[in-house]
């Protein structure tokens, strides 16, 4: 009688311990889940903060090398008006789709700075219009490696959530999909090259 008792004990420790073993688990597991998509969230955010951060350079950059330009190019007004436009449409966005719309305006605007080089050959040769040339393009460089850091965050955070068991965890937890980014539509075109004739 003692043995069937003891058997029965037993038998029901080991129930409770695979019950607990499996519920520890779950606990590991949802607890490495949130923390990693915590931390792959937070890297997003980061990367579109590093991506605004040199937007924003760009934009005060180029709006200083337009003052110096500006002296030497009073008549073309509507060029140094659309820098100034962009520049404010940027500071005033504030959800990612309007920053990257300011933003192409924007560089749009500094290309088209480097356009008047073809109509006043006394500015090309100037030291500040060649200053400004360099840092429109490093500032295009700059911008690109941030929107690419972007890109691989959201791909890194993307995958944890819709990846098993993470999916279920981001689910329960309301981490969804973010949205890569986009090109503008005019980006697909190729850029048409004028030699003048």
């Amino acid at each position: 009688m003692s043995t069937s008792y003891n058997s029965y004990n037993r038998g029901r420790w080991i129930k409770w311990g695979v019950f607990a073993l499996v519920a520890l688990i779950l606990v590991i597991g949802s607890y490495s889940s949130y923390n990693g998509l915590a931390v792959a969230d937070q890297e997003v955010q980061s990367q579109w903060s590093q991506v605004e951060n040199v937007m924003q350079r760009r934009a005060d950059l180029i709006n200083n090398d337009v003052a110096v330009v500006k002296g030497y190019v009073k008549h073309e007004e509507k060029v140094f008006g659309d820098i100034a436009a962009s520049r404010t449409a940027l500071y005033g966005s504030t959800d990612i789709d309007s920053k990257l719309a300011a933003d192409e305006k924007l560089a749009a605007s500094a290309r088209g700075m480097l356009v008047l080089a073809e109509n006043y050959p006394d500015l090309k040769a100037s030291e500040q219009f060649t200053n400004l040339q360099t840092d429109i393009a490093g500032s295009e460089n700059r911008v690109a490696v941030a929107r690419k850091n972007f890109i691989d965050s959201v791909q890194a955070y993307n995958t944890k959530v819709i990846r098993f068991p993470g999916n279920i965890f981001a689910r329960f937890m309301g981490y969804e999909t973010r949205d890569y980014f986009k090109a503008s539509p005019e980006a697909q075109e190729a850029p048409k090259v004028d030699f003048g004739s």
